[in-house]
């Protein structure tokens, strides 16, 4: 330690303080791209666990989830809505046409013009997805107080708006991924923070 010190007092930063820091750097930096593609792939597999038992996968409900939260959209606003490869959207589709979890408006078989609605148990689907993920959330957030994660989800939006600039733009836009709308509120009253808020105060 006193050789640390002398060489920190007579030439600045030693070598060991240095890799230290350097260290820290790569941990941080490394750190979070991990950490976001480790929630990320959590909460697909809580989804796929969801729709499972329908031979589904997270893949295809979050195109129910678009459907259930924007209505009945073409082939084509999905595919801009979620950010998806049209030839993605046209396979999962056929997959949930073939499930009976969508079905279309066409007038004719030919018809290029119309939009895929969701049928009965489509729409059961697409809701249980979304409060078993909501639960899920509520779960993992219910013992962290809500000023963390106020504070946590400002500090998310400003790594965010670095990753993309015109962050805003894209969540103003019509043709906007569902769960990045839902960060630009702060929250909505009927939304689960403001449930636990009044809670906390009761």
């Amino acid at each position: 330690m006193n050789s640390l010190l002398s060489e920190r007092n007579n030439n600045g930063p030693s070598d060991t303080e240095r890799n230290m820091a350097g260290n820290s750097e790569i941990y941080w930096n490394s750190y979070l791209p991990i950490f976001f593609d480790r929630m990320s792939m959590a909460m697909r597999d809580h989804m796929t666990d969801s729709v499972a038992d329908y031979g589904l996968t997270s893949a295809h409900a979050v195109y129910m989830i678009a459907i259930s939260l924007e209505g009945p959209m073409s082939q084509k606003e999905l595919s801009k809505f979620l950010d998806m490869d049209p030839a993605n959207t046209n396979r999962v589709v056929k997959v949930l046409r073939d499930k009976g979890m969508i079905y279309d408006d066409r007038v004719r078989e030919d018809s290029r013009n119309y939009k895929i609605h969701l049928t009965t148990i489509g729409k059961e689907l697409a809701e249980k997805a979304m409060n078993d993920t909501s639960e899920w959330m509520e779960g993992i957030m219910s013992d962290i107080p809500l000023e963390d994660i106020m504070n946590m989800r400002n500090t998310l939006i400003k790594i965010l708006g670095k990753m993309n600039v015109d962050l805003e733009g894209y969540m103003a836009s019509e043709y906007t991924n569902p769960f990045y709308t839902y960060l630009s509120t702060n929250p909505p009253k009927d939304g689960w923070l403001y449930h636990r808020s009044n809670l906390s105060e009761e």
